[in-house]
């Protein structure tokens, strides 16, 4: 695949794949493509499950510079999420050469029918005693995710140092539209 890539559909889009954020400091974040086709995303050839990853820097990241940057905050984005953000699909970093994992989520704050997700993909009905304890699965406006990453990040100054990572005791907040860690 040639780089960078403007989508227009999620047709040549791959888990794995990753764009620049630009940020309201002057820095970039970096956004990636985690999930195409599960059971939670509506609209299958405009929408897939993606991540915002625990990294800053001065310039646009490089597959070498996000290796082994964990997530802050996941959501079911539309490609406009990449278009009206950083443009284009800069590269491609295979997600298994970090050992990413998806998230445990839960598709709904309980009730019958809530599902518990791997990332966005279906695994079983969701018992009782899992409604609250897993982040609700959101789905994020095409700009969301600039807004998570100058909440989170603007103060990060290394590539790759920790910020308020979903695991350091956050708890989710949801809008009724999207889903993210807050303090």
């Amino acid at each position: 695949m040639e780089y960078p890539l403007v989508p227009k559909s999620t047709g040549k889009l791959l888990p794995g794949q990753y764009w620049a954020v630009p940020m309201a400091n002057g820095r970039f974040a970096c956004g990636r493509v985690l999930q195409l086709n599960t059971e939670e995303i509506p609209s299958k050839t405009r929408c897939f499950f993606g991540g915002l990853h625990n990294w800053t820097g001065d310039t646009t990241p490089t597959t070498d510079t996000i290796a082994r940057c964990g997530f802050i905050a996941f959501g079911v984005m539309h490609i406009k999420a990449i278009t009206t953000t950083g443009g284009a699909v800069l590269g491609e970093r295979d997600l298994s050469l970090d050992e990413i994992k998806m998230p445990r989520m839960i598709s709904s704050h309980g009730g019958a029918g809530t599902m518990l997700l791997d990332g966005s993909r279906h695994l079983r009905i969701a018992t009782r005693d899992e409604w609250g304890t897993f982040p609700v699965i959101g789905c994020w406006g095409y700009n969301f995710i600039t807004q998570v990453a100058d909440r989170k990040l603007s103060d990060q100054h290394t590539i790759g140092e920790p910020s308020d990572a979903p695991e350091s005791g956050l708890r989710p907040f949801s809008n009724g539209t999207s889903t993210f860690p807050t303090r």
